[in-house]
């Protein structure tokens, strides 16, 4: 069980944030804690992915250790992203009216699939299910995939919906979520729990061979 306080760990990170890299002797002078102390926190942090660390010459010293923050920090610290999103929507809707949102989604998902997905259709269904499991994880979805136990699909779950406030008003975004995966996947794909209404995870049902 880990016993350390998170508080220092947030206090670390904070430290990272305003930083170029940092020792973890400077970090413990800095927070005025012992040096194995502040190792401990780092060892949790760097396990879970949240900082990394490089050997890097400072001054005419030998090269030490210095602690940065990895791309998935930025989930730590508070934005305003969701909100942003929702007021541009918002704007172009009230200038362009709503069938501009649509357009905008429909262009989005076309430079995706054309930068993350290309040659996509020669792989098998249970590549394109991994592979699209991998990127919907690298941009936050918190994704698990199982075979139904007739084995006949797959059942793909989103635990984390990375627009949620968007989606809650902007349902397009849901709509156009749903197009994506049957594109790529080239089989029936039905959305059988939905956040946006209330359920815990979006699920989708994925036919493994569309139905004769």
């Amino acid at each position: 069980m880990d016993l350390l306080p998170k508080e220092t760990r947030g206090e670390i990170t904070s430290l990272l944030k305003k930083s170029n890299g940092m020792t973890a002797g400077k970090i413990a002078k800095a927070l005025d804690l012992h040096s194995m102390t502040i190792r401990q926190h780092l060892s949790i942090l760097e396990r879970e992915g949240f900082i990394r660390h490089r050997r890097e010459k400072i001054g005419r010293g030998r090269p030490t250790h210095v602690y940065h923050l990895t791309k998935k920090a930025d989930e730590l610290f508070p934005t305003n992203y969701q909100r942003f999103a929702i007021n541009l929507l918002d704007t172009l809707t009230m200038t362009e009216g709503p069938e501009k949102v649509n357009q905008l989604l429909e262009h989005q998902m076309e430079e995706k699939i054309a930068r993350y997905f290309k040659n996509f259709e020669h792989k098998s269904l249970a590549d394109k299910v991994a592979l699209l499991t991998e990127f919907l994880n690298e941009e936050g979805y918190m994704v698990e995939v199982e075979e139904t136990s007739d084995g006949t699909a797959y059942f793909l779950k989103e635990h984390n919906c990375v627009l949620g406030s968007v989606a809650k008003k902007y349902q397009q975004i849901c709509h156009n979520e749903l197009t994506l995966f049957q594109r790529l996947l080239g089989v029936p794909v039905e959305r059988q729990c939905h956040m946006a209404v209330g359920d815990h995870y979006c699920g989708y049902k994925i036919l493994k061979t569309n139905p004769a």
